[in-house]
């Protein structure tokens, strides 16, 4: 007859099986902080012509695993943010009627030059740069 564990032992078992738990997501944080994914993307993306590009109006778009907003300004010129918000990287997005850039996760507004102006975000959007050529417009990445 297999004789019963006692209630230290029964408690000692729950509070390792807790700890073994607990420490995996904390862990593989911190080997994620020391050892990051590679998600750097170089190259370049043709996202359109110079015709498709219509002022005022924004998009966003992947380049590799990274999103890219792309705007085209009242004047007709096309600029290339980073979309991920400076605050926490939720994927931000433009507003037509304002002419700002807005990321609804905590509200923070971006100006049309990538600058916070609201919010809690406190640093700019990352500018990417824009290449036209052949009446194609590329965005790239180096």
């Amino acid at each position: 007859m297999q004789k019963k564990p006692d209630r230290r032992t029964v408690l000692n078992r729950i509070l390792y099986l807790w700890a073994a738990v607990t420490s995996v997501p904390i862990i593989s944080s911190i080997i994620r902080f020391i050892f990051p994914p590679a998600r750097a993307f170089v190259g370049s993306k043709v996202i359109g012509t110079v015709d498709e590009m219509q002022p005022n109006t924004g998009k966003v778009v992947q380049l590799g695993e990274r999103p890219v907003i792309v705007i085209t300004t009242k004047d007709g010129e096309p600029i290339a943010y980073g979309a991920n918000c400076t605050h926490l990287g939720c994927v931000v997005r433009y507003r037509e009627e304002r002419g700002d850039i807005y990321c609804a996760c905590h509200g923070s507004v971006f100006n049309i030059e990538g600058q916070p102006v609201s919010g809690p975000a406190s640093r700019p959007l990352e500018e990417i740069p824009i290449k036209i050529e052949n009446d194609q417009v590329s965005i790239t990445t180096a």
